[in-house]
């Protein structure tokens, strides 16, 4: 690959992490933080996307880029405070941003966005609006505007002498100038503070490593960490800066060297490097006290004006040659500033702050570390994680069948190599358990876009909403987690429309004006189960089987149980929506959802309560690569039950077993009813069963069932093979394995099973070579 286009493809991907973190720290501002950081993080995460975007020639890009940025560097200094921002304008100019981003990537035209550019021009100008009105410039300069008025003057020279006048206030009052934040342009010396200014001079020196962009740090986040009133000079020391032709731009060479008249103590000014500076990339030292060997020092500059004293001399000139307006006319001309008296300040070593610098640094350690494990963190390409797995997946069978192979030696054979095979098999599965690490990812990532889909929603429809998120932590497979977006945001998007109700008939209902919805992310027998539930008024069962009936989907006369009418919100081109709008009322939204859950083996649920609400369950693999399974045989077929689904084992024998007058088994198990199941009859098993142990199994909503089979094999992992990509659909099973003989076992899914012997049905013998 090119080195150019690989360095492009690893910029968009890290344009996908800024973008995230951007949104998260937007959101967290919108809902009330005051958290000074996430506005800084916000700004960092825009300010990378632009300084990148630069580098690969994104125009369109940075110049968007550039202007949010300014907004948002608005509110980081404090002119716009945050509970006047506008987040919902920060917001939708992410996505803008995201879409630049999306177009550069597949070297489409990018759409411009006039209407967001001129929204956040007008950030920070409203309070600034007084400012600046004409008045200000009265006072700095009055007598030239007055001659302005007279024909005597041209008006030329008249702008000319306001111009020297504002070069004058420059000269003379360059601290006005310092407290800007222009961090782009060239730092100035600011002039030395007053004499009466409490504190003590501080000589700064700041050395950071060459890595600090590569850290995401700038040297003006480190700078601007220092309190600005506090500040006396900043020098930049560029001589450690290679040639133009060796350089790399992703190191830095800059040195600081920075003067301080401070109250702060050594471990204040310590503790504002904590996030930013390891300890031995700042020095500080403390300059003797010579107030009262020069107190004539105050009195003079002791920087460079931010204008050259020459510029001024070469303005008044001009104006001299001109024949400027007699009001400035009469103005001196501006001479140049006294050259700053030097007074030799004598660094002191200061030994006893030095060793109580060593102690605050202590806690800040766990910081270092964090950054330090970051730093020599490596992007992989998911399809190399991939390969990697599917090799484990390879090697677990391998192992399987050495396992076989063992069993089948002489005693004396198989004692001398089992404990090899024990070794192997613990280092099997803890490779196998390191490889899913990697791929494992928290359901954070989505779940933290649903706020703003809520939040954007109720504004549409006018609703009063709150979301709750639980379980955000929960782990699932990366392939998985990928998939989640669209359905998540589907059953959101239904619950908001179809599901709560508008303010006013909440109240009239006798509910809280501000609707539930809550996001839940759960492990619960070797699956992930995330639900959504809402409070609101249900499915309306009468109007979505009359619309289904409509459509043909339903026969006039056909009866359909409660639970049968709320299937039906998954058939294809089904709404209840009476008007098609841009939220709802297609028909191809819920639908959408069951294709692609059941896409990735797992399933959806409803179960709606009219008046009380509606709860969307999804149950999913918690990956799609390898499990730790239950190896069962029943007849001539074996069998394996997820052991995340096993509660416990017993004999059938000595359980007794009733039978329901409509002809269900069931059996007392810890004092409760639990339904029983015969796997040979469920799963049209081949041979002979007896069916003399039965399992105790969890489903995926809590509740537990019997399942009767014949023997237990063993227990061992097993790499989970497609049965739809390789064979076909199996009612009953999740998915395949090959066990160490090479043959092929079904993977049980226990509620699959459940609705094949609830619905009477019996899988036909398939043509697999079942293992037996």
């Amino acid at each position: 690959m090119d080195p150019l286009a690989e360095l492009k493809q690893t910029f968009f991907q890290e344009c996908e992490e800024l973008l995230g973190a951007l949104e998260q720290k937007l959101q967290a501002l919108d809902e009330g933080s005051t958290d000074s950081e996430d506005v800084n993080a916000a700004f960092r995460a825009i300010h990378s996307i632009k300084g990148g975007a630069g580098a690969f020639g994104c125009t369109e890009l940075v110049g968007f880029a550039h202007v949010f940025e300014a907004s948002l560097d608005h509110l980081r200094s404090g002119r716009v405070a945050v509970e006047d921002a506008p987040f919902t304008l920060f917001l939708r100019c992410a996505d803008a941003v995201a879409d630049l981003v999306s177009a550069a990537r597949n070297d489409e035209p990018a759409t411009e966005r006039p209407d967001l550019l001129a929204a956040l021009e007008q950030v920070g100008k409203e309070p600034q609006a007084p400012v600046a009105a004409p008045p200000p410039p009265a006072p700095v300069a009055p007598e030239p505007v007055a001659p302005a008025a007279n024909n005597d003057a041209p008006i030329g020279i008249a702008a000319l002498g306001n111009l020297l006048a504002m070069v004058e206030a420059k000269t003379a009052a360059p601290a006005a100038a310092a407290s800007d934040d222009g961090w782009d342009d060239e730092p100035v010396a600011a002039p030395a503070p007053a004499s009466n200014k409490p504190g003590r001079d501080v000589h700064l020196r700041i050395a950071p490593e060459q890595d600090l962009f590569r850290r995401v740090i700038e040297p003006r986040v480190v700078l601007g960490s220092l309190p600005a009133d506090d500040i006396v000079s900043i020098r930049c020391d560029l001589s450690q800066v290679p040639p133009l032709e060796s350089i790399d731009v992703s190191d830095c060479w800059m040195r600081f060297d920075v003067d301080l008249r401070t109250e702060l103590s050594v471990e204040d000014l310590h503790g504002r490097f904590d996030f930013s500076l390891a300890n031995e990339e700042f020095e500080i030292n403390f300059l003797e006290e010579a107030v009262t060997e020069a107190p004539q020092v105050a009195e003079a500059p002791a920087a460079e004006p931010e204008v050259s004293s020459a510029v001024a001399a070469d303005l008044s000139a001009i104006l001299a040659k001109l024949g400027a307006a007699p009001e400035a006319a009469n103005e001196p001309d501006i001479q140049p500033a006294p050259a700053p008296v030097a007074v030799a300040a004598p660094v002191v070593a200061v030994e006893a702050p030095a060793v109580a610098r060593a102690a605050p640094r202590a806690p800040a350690a766990p910081d270092n570390a964090a950054r330090q494990r970051q730093a020599v963190s490596v992007r992989v390409d998911l399809d190399r994680i991939d390969k990697l797995m599917n090799l484990v997946g390879e090697i677990v069978i391998t192992q399987s069948m050495l396992v076989e192979c063992v069993r089948s030696l002489p005693y004396d054979v198989h004692a001398k190599t089992a404990e090899g095979m024990l070794t192997l098999s613990r280092q099997t599965r803890e490779l196998q358990d390191h490889v899913m690490a990697v791929r494992a990812q928290p359901v954070k990532a989505v779940f933290q876009r649903m706020p703003r889909l809520v939040r954007e929603l109720a504004q549409t429809l006018g609703k009063e909403v709150r979301l709750v998120l639980e379980g955000e932590n929960t782990e699932v497979d990366k392939t998985i987690i990928e998939e989640l977006a669209d359905p998540l945001t589907h059953m959101i998007r239904n619950s908001m429309d179809h599901g709560l109700e508008t303010p006013d008939d909440r109240v009239e209902a006798g509910k809280p004006r501000e609707g539930t919805i809550k996001l839940v992310a759960e492990h619960r027998a070797g699956r992930i189960v995330i639900s959504v539930t809402d409070d609101g008024r249900g499915i309306g069962r009468d109007r979505l089987l009359a619309k289904a009936r409509s459509r043909g989907l339903v026969g006039a006369d056909e009866k359909l149980a409660p639970e049968e009418i709320d299937q039906l919100i998954f058939a294809a081109g089904l709404s209840t929506a009476e008007v098609v709008s841009d939220v709802s009322g297609r028909g191809v939204g819920m639908d959408v959802v069951r294709r692609n859950v059941e896409s990735l083996g797992g399933r959806i649920s409803v179960d709606s309560e009219p008046g009380r609400g509606c709860k969307f369950t999804l149950a999913l693999p918690l990956t799609l690569a390898v499990l730790e399974g239950m190896v069962i045989r029943c007849g001539d077929d074996r069998y394996v039950i997820p052991i995340a689904s096993v509660i416990e084992t017993q004999h059938l024998a000595s359980t007794p077993i009733e039978r329901l007058p409509f002809g269900q088994e069931v059996l007392r198990w810890r004092g409760e009813v639990t339904p029983l199941y015969r796997l040979g009859d469920v799963m049209g098993s081949m041979g002979k069963t007896n069916e003399n142990i039965v399992i105790i199994a969890e489903t995926e909503r809590g509740n537990n069932v019997g399942i009767a089979v014949d023997e237990i094999v063993g227990q061992q992992q097993v790499v989970v093979k497609s049965l739809e990509a390789n064979y076909g659909a199996v009612n009953g099973a999740s998915a395949a394995t090959i066990l160490g003989d090479g043959l092929v076992a079904l993977i049980l899914d226990i509620d699959s099973m459940l609705r094949l012997a609830a619905s009477g049905g019996r899988n036909p013998q398939s043509d697999l070579k079942m293992a037996g």
